[in-house]
């Protein structure tokens, strides 16, 4: 089963799959490495460059997996539990992000009436940043919708609560989503 970013299990899955990866692109460099030394019994060869290639995918993965090494996904009970709250709203959940400074994570970003509201993750982030990080780049989707920041999941469905009921433009939500999606990792 395929599960996008933005989607419940997300975080757990690209872990498994970018570890497989890693060990995949090493093992085919060494063996690319061993054919080669085998069979002109020197390292100078065209196929100790190949190998050394194998270098950049490995890369790749291993990026991937510092970024996503000390996130935690979202408890199923926690997902239905905002899901069910929000109704047509627009839900995405283990929302890792980053800028040219940091790394940054969301339990949920959801979409609705001209807002984009967001739980944190519990790891130490730095919230005024991330909070003003976010608001540009939604800021460039769609001037017009509001940006909000929760510590808690009682916050966020507070506020759910109080949203008014007139219903932002699906085209522009549309657009925040895009650019959301954009962004993640």
């Amino acid at each position: 089963m395929k599960i996008d970013k933005c989607e419940l299990g997300y975080i757990a899955k690209k872990k498994k799959i970018s570890f497989l990866w890693l060990m995949v692109s090493v093992l085919i460099g060494v063996a690319i490495f061993l054919i080669g030394y085998f069979w002109t019994h020197t390292r100078a060869n065209i196929f100790t460059v190949v190998a050394v290639l194998m270098v950049l995918p490995a890369a790749k993965h291993i990026v991937s997996l510092i970024i996503l090494f000390s996130k935690k996904g979202v408890s199923k009970e926690r997902f239905d539990k905002i899901k069910e709250a929000s109704g047509n709203a627009i839900l995405l959940t283990e929302y890792v992000f980053t800028s040219t400074e940091k790394i940054m994570n969301l339990d949920f970003v959801l979409i609705k009436n001209g807002n984009v509201l967001a739980v944190k993750a519990p790891a130490k982030q730095d919230v005024e940043y991330m909070k003003k990080y976010l608001e540009d780049s939604v800021h460039k989707a769609a001037p017009s919708f509001h940006v909000k920041v929760f510590d808690t999941d009682e916050q966020l469905l507070k506020q759910l609560s109080k949203l008014a009921q007139a219903e932002a433009e699906p085209a522009k939500e549309e657009k925040v989503v895009e650019c959301l999606r954009s962004l993640a990792v």
